[in-house]
């Protein structure tokens, strides 16, 4: 824990950068942003750091993929809810880290793994809800929509680890090179349209609906970034380096 501080509202909002603002998408905009500011002064004012806070939005999606599994409205709409939950306070560390202002080297990483397991419990959790919730006479084999689930999780861990990857070789290149797929991964990810269209999915039995988009989206965006970072790769293999 760390040291107990009322922080102000300008406080909280001046840590919204102009590249925070850029990279969000509508649902953070207008929706996680605004209810992050006040949930970021509340855990800073009780004493809490923000890498405290991104294991508890960790918590409280991996409580979310069995109630996902389960797939009943109410355990269903709770996991839904959770997983809300987590966007506020995936917003909310950040907020805190940058209002504090005291550098914090592991915190990046801290976030990047909340990220990973938030979308592997959430994808694969989907899957499943739509197994489970799929308009009968089911349209494909048992099993085959936590599949599809699997493969949409899996293709958007690929395509994180290899743009990171690149990016600790090549750091300012590497982020102006996949700018537009990142942009829309936020505008579609877990803090963007994902959570409301698996809601509506749900609530009128198209779920496998989306989960097959997202799985396509994810297929091939990874398939899109992993050819751009190749080629960038190849061309800077022909620059000659001095003394070689």
């Amino acid at each position: 824990m760390n040291a107990k501080r009322r922080y102000t509202a300008s406080e909280l909002r001046a840590s919204w950068t102009p590249e925070k603002r850029a990279a969000d998408g509508p649902w953070t905009r207008y929706l996680l942003r605004p209810l992050a500011f006040p949930t970021a002064g509340f855990f800073l004012a009780i004493g809490w750091t923000p890498n405290a806070v991104t294991y508890l939005s960790i918590l409280l999606c991996v409580i979310a993929f069995p109630l996902l599994v389960i797939a009943t409205p109410p355990f269903a709409y709770t996991g839904f809810a959770l997983i809300f939950l987590f966007g506020i306070l995936d917003c909310a560390d950040g907020t805190m880290a940058r209002a504090r202002g005291i550098p914090n080297i592991w915190g990046e990483w801290v976030d990047a793994l909340g990220g990973y397991i938030a979308y592997t419990v959430t994808l694969l959790g989907i899957g499943a809800a739509a197994e489970a919730s799929s308009p009968a006479p089911a349209p494909l084999p048992t099993g085959t929509w936590v599949l599809v689930g699997g493969i949409a999780a899996a293709a958007n861990l690929l395509m994180r680890v290899v743009y990171q990857s690149f990016r600790a070789v090549s750091p300012d290149p590497g982020k102006k090179e996949v700018g537009g797929e990142k942009k829309l991964s936020e505008t579609i990810g877990i803090t963007g349209f994902l959570l409301p269209l698996s809601v509506v999915g749900y609530a009128f039995g198209a779920l496998h609906w989306v989960v097959l988009a997202y799985a396509a989206v994810y297929g091939g965006g990874a398939l899109l970034v992993i050819f751009k970072l190749v080629r960038k790769v190849e061309a800077g293999d022909q620059v000659p380096v001095d003394g070689l």
